[in-house]
């Protein structure tokens, strides 16, 4: 995945995130007895798509060198 790509999943994630409501939010994500809400789904995904972009922009940067 390009890092263009993946700034735009991460946008999109943050934008999604705004719009949803906070009772949504805080909704647990399954019925499975977790404990894990919605917003810490989305949290997460946001972090590893930051990592993923971190880790390909260092990458890209070694390559240069």
């Amino acid at each position: 995945m390009k890092p263009n790509d993946i700034q735009d999943c991460i946008c999109d994630l943050y934008d999604i995130h705004r719009k949803l409501l906070n009772h949504i939010l805080i909704k647990l994500k399954d019925n499975d007895g977790t404990i894990t809400t919605i917003v810490d789904c989305l949290e997460n995904i946001i972090e590893k798509l930051q990592q993923e972009e971190v880790k390909k922009l260092n990458k890209d940067k070694e390559y240069i060198l």
